[in-house]
């Protein structure tokens, strides 16, 4: 077993006078210079693994990993007991359950992803009175006259009028043009000419994608001034051309650069499931949109977890591809990123199966690949990444043939049966055990029911070795602020006090400790990024899937600051932090310390800041709740490059499975239900657990 040994942070939060103090000084002279003497001199904390030690090994600067050549392993099947090690003819193998997609257009796509629920789109697919309405129940809605888009428009702009106020789900939103897209599907469907089982069905985009007709504003007061939105991201584009109604902008701290939910500028980001904690992030309002119910979709980014965070906090599906895999990878970011890309989040693996079909792009890198040639601030590895890019083959997409084995038994109710099957037989399921127990007792506990469920559907749970964690955490750490800081530096806000000066005191020293790395480090990290996804490929060797925990803990409770000053909070934002016991904790020491802790991670991304490091394929979906809490907690599978099925199909044969067992999807209190007259849900119940979640919520 390899050794383990991810450290914690142990400062408390600042804010007000201190966040206040830590600014000035890390944004002086005589505080960079400090940083960086700190840096040199004592390496503290695991910057020591960049700076102090050597990696034979290539760099490998662009993120998209290779197919992994899984090598055949000694049989130990016995009378009892199926391998679980090598493949047999019942394994749940790509090979065998994949159809591949070579067509780029996103109505075949779309077509292939809904032969894998086992519906022609016409049908609806409820699994509950009281789930959350579905991209196909919308659909099935609009297609038999139950509803009209114009009249969900018109519920949807009720339901933010009255609440995007206090717990600000979307930054922008033109209701005017809401009402224009509903206008024109209800014609659609009127005419009996809809264009999609999208038509009509509203979606939310993240702030850093471009949506017309609003300002791309990355969270901040000035970004969306900087440069006009003059078309839609290529994601958006193929919503759009499918009739998706866009409702508007998802909410996100400042730059995307943080892990939380808090932008002091347009408020913070509440989580639907508890108002008093935190949705998460970055993409906290495409999460929240999703779990309130605005929408059955939302499209985030994820470059640590921005994603899969407040997915597992808000109860949501979140999953971020194979790096590579989709065409809006560069423009998530505003510029070039090796570990960004964007995700789909939706409210049901079969909504995320949808809205991942039509997002991905089977000509990418080749056509996609942003020029990085003139980002002057990494220089030695930019035209390697363009070169790499260049030798990368055309990945078609891969679809599940069947998303789960039985169809449903009732249109009317959409019924599965999964019970007495095993779907997931032959599907080996890793688990590095130090590292998935490195959690909150409540959340362990979910994951091992969760590790049951998957048993009991015929998969073998093997113990697996990942000795190379610590590597990820601190490559990971470098290449992202790097990437982060030379794209700020590059389109010239960052080196502009008058526009840095408009950033919220924690994104300043974010890029404050971004700016202190060097293109050496910068080249140590890829080095670090090469042994790491070699540690994976070792790993795959003996699972199919990779088991964590989505997140330590739960939600976190919102602090008091979150509307005004803001949080530099040590114990949420960072886990790997490991001091050098040289350094005295004088007052001086102090502030230097803990701005050279801001290039950190996030603790919350423990589990899946992996996955972007390697550009490994990753989804995070509800395991369960806590006991004797209503918050939500996520598991997250980690698949093989370009394995995006394996991983839909063993979600979903999961959320069924917990269905049956009588545990549903974690839905909030207070929620919209924007087709409620169409699918039945009992008035008296909504009205119940309205009342319940406002009174968790005192203003």
């Amino acid at each position: 077993m390899a050794d383990y040994s991810l450290a914690k942070p142990n400062d408390p939060p600042a804010s007000g006078w201190k966040l206040r103090g830590l600014v000035a000084v890390a944004e002086s002279r005589i505080g960079l210079a400090a940083i960086n003497w700190s840096n040199n001199r004592s390496c503290p904390g695991l910057l020591q693994n960049t700076r102090q030690r050597s990696y034979p090994e290539e760099p490998r600067s662009l993120g998209i990993p290779p197919a992994f050549d899984v090598q055949p392993q000694e049989c130990d099947a016995t009378p009892t007991r199926p391998c679980s090690k090598c493949c047999s003819d019942e394994q749940l193998s790509d090979s065998k359950q994949e159809q591949v997609v070579d067509s780029p257009d996103a109505h075949a796509t779309l077509e292939a992803a809904l032969h894998s629920l086992g519906h022609s789109g016409t049908t609806l697919c409820s699994t509950a009175s009281n789930a959350r309405p579905t991209v196909l129940d919308y659909h099935y809605a609009y297609e038999h006259g139950m509803i009209t888009p114009s009249q969900v428009a018109d519920r949807v702009i009720a339901f933010l009028e009255r609440l995007n106020p206090d717990f600000h789900f979307l930054i922008a939103y033109d209701a005017a043009d809401i009402r224009a897209q509903a206008a024109a599907a209800t014609a659609r469907f009127a005419a009996g000419s809809s264009l999609s089982v999208f038509d009509g069905v509203p979606y939310v985009v993240k702030d850093c994608l471009d949506a017309l007709p609003y300002e791309t504003s990355y969270g901040t007061t000035f970004m969306g001034k900087l440069r006009p939105v003059t078309a839609d991201s290529p994601c958006v584009a193929a919503l759009r051309g499918l009739g998706g109604m866009l409702l508007g902008k998802a909410a996100l701290p400042e730059t995307g650069a943080m892990g939380h939910s808090m932008n002091p500028h347009f408020g913070a980001t509440a989580n639907p499931q508890d108002p008093t904690k935190m949705a998460g992030g970055s993409s906290a309002g495409s999460a929240a949109a999703v779990a309130v119910g605005l929408c059955p979709i939302a499209i985030g980014t994820d470059g640590g977890g921005s994603a899969r965070i407040p997915a597992s906090f808000c109860g949501v599906v979140g999953m971020k591809p194979t790096k590579g895999r989709l065409a809006d990878d560069h423009a998530a970011h505003g510029g070039y990123s090796s570990t960004i890309e964007t995700c789909p989040i939706a409210g049901s693996v079969a909504d995320a199966t949808l809205l991942y079909a039509v997002m991905a792009n089977i000509s990418y890198p080749t056509s996609s690949m942003p020029d990085i040639s003139s980002n002057k601030a990494l220089p030695k590895l930019a035209a390697a990444a363009a070169a790499e890019a260049a030798k990368q083959p055309p990945r078609p997409l891969s679809l599940p043939r069947e998303l789960l084995p039985l169809q449903p038994c009732s249109a009317v109710t959409g019924e599965y049966v999964v019970e007495g099957l095993t779907p997931l037989k032959g599907l080996r399921l890793g688990v590095f055990r130090p590292w998935a127990n490195d959690c909150s007792a409540g959340v362990a506990d979910v994951l091992k029911q969760t590790l049951s469920r998957l048993e009991v559907l015929g998969a073998a749970v093997v113990d697996i070795s990942l000795p190379d964690l610590d590597l990820v955490q601190a490559g990971h750490l470098v290449t992202y602020t790097s990437e982060m800081a030379a794209d700020g530096m590059a389109a010239g806000w960052l080196k502009d006090w008058s526009l840095r000066s408009q950033l919220n005191l924690d994104t300043r020293l974010f890029y404050c400790s971004a700016l202190s790395f060097t293109d050496d480090d910068y080249t140590q990290a890829q080095r670090m990024r090469t042994r790491a996804l070699a540690s994976f490929q070792a790993a795959f060797q003996h699972c199919d899937i990779i088991v964590t925990p989505a997140t330590p803990t739960v939600a976190p409770a919102m602090p008091e600051q979150a509307n005004t000053t803001g949080v530099f909070d040590m114990a949420y934002n960072f886990s790997a932090i490991c001091f050098t016991p040289a350094l005295t904790i004088t007052l001086y020491s102090r502030l230097v310390l803990c701005v050279f802790d801001m290039a950190y991670n996030f603790s919350a991304i423990r589990f899946t800041q992996a996955a972007n490091f390697t550009g490994l394929p990753a989804l995070v979906l509800p395991g369960g709740r806590l006991m004797g809490m209503s918050l939500p907690v996520g598991v997250q599978f980690i698949g093989k490059p370009w394995a995006e099925s394996s991983l839909l199909r063993t979600a979903a044969a999961l959320e069924q499975q917990m269905l049956e067992d009588g545990l549903p999807k974690p839905l909030p209190g207070l929620a919209i239900n924007p087709i409620e007259c169409a699918v039945g849900v009992h008035p008296k119940a909504r009205e119940l657990t309205q009342k319940l979640w406002a009174a968790r919520y005192k203003k």
